[in-house]
């Protein structure tokens, strides 16, 4: 069938084209540069154009029936044009006089080779190729695009002739391209216009070329070409993974697998083909941008519908289609979970996260993903007894630093869960999962309360609690004393975004330290109410005080400790909101107060999360440090200068989760006491209580449920540990440890990334109706979702890989100044006797 199709076409070549033409007068050209007339013959006249164009002159071309037709044509030359003389007559009859006035003195007859051979300036051509006039006929119709390049050892080989065939005509680059990248072809801008442009056959030699070179996965690539639908040759083969992955051979699969034979001419596919299909199908696809490779998995979840195999998408870790069913098999196992009896078993739970966490779409929809996870970590949370091994916490102290390293891990994991997912089962099952985390996490905010109320009688600082109003003196002076400070006041920031911060801290230099490995992390206790006016001011000045930003600014740099470690003619220094920003960049003021060491104190209060509070709800905001506007430049100016950073809030805050409101009142979570706290509320009186209005006694809510004024995407002023509790950290970013500090360790619960040992879920105990007194114990009531006998606390589980990520952790960082020592932990010179003796204790 080929030789008589490639004897056809020889035919055909018999009457030259124009791209035949140009080439035969290009040839004649590099020999006389100088020639002006060629004649070549054709047995009939063709459409060829009047004038070409060759090596940068112009050529007439003209059809001459009859020997005086020609001779008028070489006599009527205008101009610098050269002339081409096409005719159907012999020399002889064409007559002597004529031929003689032509390049060569002879009347030329194309042979597709002879001038390919002569465009390479080869002597021979691979007999490979030589029996194949179209391709001989598809190089001089692109020798247009330029000259090609002289063949080293006379010889133009079959790979040379491909190579260059395949990218002047098709626009691929390689001789032998794989299946990855006819695939990647297939989706170029023009490609598979170029295909069929060629002759039929041109494209069955192409094809077969590639089918060759590019093995069987190629091969079906090829064919996909030849039925027309090689757009589809990406998306068919994310297809064949699901067709010709595990369980193929079940009959729905078998029958898919038959529908998938007409997008490739018909051919049966072998298996092992299918596979290498999809392989290669999947590596091309990770190569392309987003937006494209969204529209080829939209196409082949619609081929996977019409080979009727959708119901097997959850084997693709490609195809959308696959993610979803991930997502759906993690809902059910979720709902099963959350309905099963006690003890509920967690390792379908556990095996369908990690399905969903090994599709490619996980790092796509990094938020679906994230919510998974998260909700897996929640239902571990619920698995381990109330408290942990530790027990719930018997002072405030210990509840202080139970929820510094457990509890502010669950309510970043809450928020994550925050408006639910796209999937409405995957929405319910997570409702009902927080419903469940918050029953839990009602008992522990109402004893978190409790223990405030009796701390608040006789406030100390003790690690790993401050007071904010004690931070300057035990925290920010003593610091300063060895090395400059910056203190930056995150207004608003709770715990749980803290954690979501820290990652971002970490990856830009800046590590955690603790006076000692035993110390755990810090927590600042706001005052009571949890309202800006108060705890910042307070936190600012080092006293329990209400004021504005003119009494912050004061109070900070007349502050006794502040003042006795600053320079003289460098006394601390606060900016606020409005003084940071100077045509949209940091201010040079205060660039350059941070970037002066010789300034031993400055501070900066930042308040984009307060602010985002006062914002729409259906607002869901995700931190890092580029959310937060200058905080990138403020670090950097501090890691310039090398300051220890100590990082801090006024107050925390609650996420708008289904609240309900409670009569009227101007503030959302705090209101003037009436000698009446109802259910979820406790009445505070003295201590550190400080209400705007000046009194010193309020009513809080303990339960996260309450708010007494209108709808707002967050809120702060309450007693729980979320609102109460802010974060106490000192960062720092040179190449040694400042005195008394070391690094610190992860601090990490061991259900954020493990399965208990049991894998069994016991919930917390069942609380009883809410109360104005927070000291009740939980009745023995109807068991809740998650309760289970817990006869003995589970032993401490370690997760697999931890010490490598504490030696990754502990390590040094590289400073930034040459010559920077590694970090060292050394004894304090400080006065940190406080802490220290809270420690040893």
């Amino acid at each position: 069938m080929e030789d008589r199709a490639e004897g056809q076409a020889r035919v055909t070549l018999l009457a030259p084209t124009t791209a035949q033409i140009r080439a035969q007068v290009e040839a004649i050209l590099r020999h006389d540069p100088r020639a002006c007339a060629l004649g070549i013959r054709s047995p009939t006249r063709q459409p060829w154009p009047e004038r070409l164009e060759c090596a940068g002159r112009a050529f007439d071309v003209v059809w001459c029936e009859s020997p005086l037709a020609a001779r008028e044509a070489l006599c009527g030359r205008d101009g610098e044009a050269g002339l081409v003389l096409l005719t159907g007559l012999s020399p002889d009859a064409l007559g002597d006089d004529v031929v003689a006035r032509l390049a060569k003195a002879r009347l030329l007859t194309v042979e597709s080779w002879e001038m390919v051979r002569e465009a390479f300036q080869a002597r021979n051509v691979d007999p490979r190729i030589a029996g194949k006039p179209w391709l001989a006929e598809l190089l001089l119709e692109h020798a247009h695009r330029g000259p090609y390049p002289p063949v080293p050892g006379g010889l133009l080989d079959a790979d040379t002739a491909w190579a260059n065939l395949l990218d002047r005509a098709l626009g691929l680059t390689v001789a032998r391209p794989d299946a990855e990248t006819l695939l990647r072809w297939c989706i170029g801008e023009g490609a598979l216009a170029r295909f069929a442009a060629l002759s039929s056959v041109a494209r069955g030699g192409v094809a077969a070329w590639l089918s060759d070179v590019a093995g069987p996965a190629g091969g079906l690539v090829t064919a996909c070409l030849e039925s027309g639908l090689g757009a589809d040759a990406l998306p068919l083969g994310l297809v064949a993974d699901v067709v010709f992955g595990t369980g193929w051979l079940t009959s729905e699969l078998t029958a898919a697998s038959v529908r998938l034979e007409p997008f490739v001419g018909g051919r049966r596919i072998p298996a092992e083909h299918g596979r290498a299909w999809a392989a290669a199908a999947a590596r091309a696809l990770r190569a392309l941008d987003e937006s494209t490779r969204r529209r080829l998995l939209e196409r082949a979840d619609t081929l996977l519908g019409q080979i009727h195999a959708a119901a097997f998408a959850a084997s693709s870790t490609v195809l959308l289609a696959g993610f979803e069913a991930r997502l759906a098999s993690f809902a059910e196992a979720l709902a099963a979970v959350l309905g099963a009896k006690p003890p509920a078993d967690l390792r379908a739970l556990e095996a369908a996260a990690e399905r969903v966490a090994a599709h490619d779409q996980a790092s796509v929809q990094k938020g679906r993903a994230e919510r998974v996870a998260m909700a897996l970590r929640l239902v571990r949370w619920l698995s381990m007894p109330p408290g942990g091994p530790q027990g719930e916490p018997e002072s405030f102290a210990a509840a202080v630093a139970a929820y510094a390293r457990d509890g502010a891990f669950v309510d970043r994991a809450r928020l994550s869960l925050v408006g639910g997912d796209d999937m409405a089962a995957l929405s319910s099952a997570y409702a009902r999962l927080a419903a469940a985390v918050r029953e839990r996490r009602d008992v522990q905010n109402e004893r978190f309360a409790s223990l405030l109320r009796g701390w608040n009688a006789a406030p100390a600082a003790a690690w790993p609690l401050v007071p904010v109003e004690r931070i300057l003196e035990e925290v920010v002076a003593p610091l300063a004393a060895s090395a400059p400070v910056l203190l930056l006041v995150m207004d608003g920031l709770s715990h749980a975004v803290y954690r979501e911060l820290l990652p971002d801290l970490d990856a830009s230099g800046w590590r955690e330290l603790w006076p000692s490995v035993e110390a755990g992390p810090a927590s600042g206790v706001a005052m009571l109410p949890t309202m800006t006016v108060v705890s910042r001011a307070s936190l600012l000045c080092g006293r329990p005080l209400r004021g504005g930003q003119s009494t912050e600014k004061t109070g900070f740099a007349e502050h006794p400790a502040l003042r006795a470690v600053s320079k003289v003619g460098h006394p601390p220094v606060l900016y606020h909101k409005g003084e940071l920003s100077e045509g949209g960049a940091l201010a040079a003021a205060v660039r350059e107060a941070v970037g002066t060491p010789t300034r031993r104190v400055v501070a900066i209060v930042h308040n984009a999360i307060d602010d985002h509070l006062d914002g729409p709800e259906q607002i869901r905001q995700r931190w890092s440090l580029d959310d937060l506007h200058l905080l990138r430049p403020i670090l950097h100016e501090a890691r310039n200068a090398g300051r220890i950073v100590v990082l801090t809030a006024d107050h925390g805050h609650l996420i708008e989760d289904e609240t309900r409101q409670i009569g009227k009142n101007e503030t959302h979570r705090w209101r003037p006491a009436d000698g009446n706290a109802g259910p979820g509320e406790l009445t505070f009186a003295k201590g550190r209580v400080l209400t705007p209005d000046g009194d010193a006694i309020a009513v809080l809510p303990w339960s996260e449920s309450i708010r007494y004024a209108g709808r707002k995407n967050g809120y702060h002023g309450g007693a729980t540990p979320q609102e109460v509790l802010v974060p106490l950290d000192v960062l720092w970013s040179s190449g040694d440890d400042p005195p008394a500090w070391t690094l610190a360790p992860p601090v990490q619960p061991d259900w954020w990334e493990a399965l208990p040992p049991a894998a069994m879920v016991a919930a917390p105990q069942p609380r009883p109706a809410p109360s104005a007194t927070a000291a009740r114990k939980p009745s023995s009531a109807q068991p809740s979702l998650f309760d289970a006998p817990v006869q003995a606390p589970p032993q401490p589980w370690i997760p697999t890989g931890s010490g490598d990520c504490w030696h990754r952790r502990s390590m040094p960082r590289r400073s930034n100044s040459p010559g920077a020592a590694r970090p060292r932990t050394r004894t304090s010179v400080l006065s940190w006797t406080r802490w220290r003796s809270a420690v040893a204790s």
